[in-house]
């Protein structure tokens, strides 16, 4: 026998490690955080989508029609260039569209 009591062997035995124990809260509390910060986010509006034009979606429905184009004071002629559809509207995917240049 090593002269512990079973009584001691009992406490040593169930006892958890301080650092095991604070990891174990300090994940909770950062999977509480995070949980909670999810659940507080909002959606970006569907102007958000067009990029640098965003400022210029008025009526925030995420599209630039030709009425808000002028407004911002834009020649007719840029947006018939990026209104690759031909629908009246620049939307997202012509937003991100790079404009091809000649000449080289």
């Amino acid at each position: 026998m090593s002269g512990e009591t079973g009584g001691e062997r009992m406490s040593k035995g169930n006892s958890m490690d301080v650092g095991r124990v604070a990891g174990l809260g300090l994940g909770l509390a950062s999977t509480l955080l995070g949980l909670y910060g999810l659940a507080n986010t909002k959606p970006l509006p569907p102007s958000a989508r067009l990029g640098v034009l965003a400022p210029l979606d008025l009526d925030n429905d995420g599209r630039l029609s030709a009425g808000e184009w002028a407004k911002a004071g834009r020649p007719p002629e840029a947006m018939a260039a990026m209104d690759t559809n031909h629908d009246g509207f620049i939307e997202p995917k012509e937003a991100r569209r790079r404009p091809v240049r000649g000449g080289h």
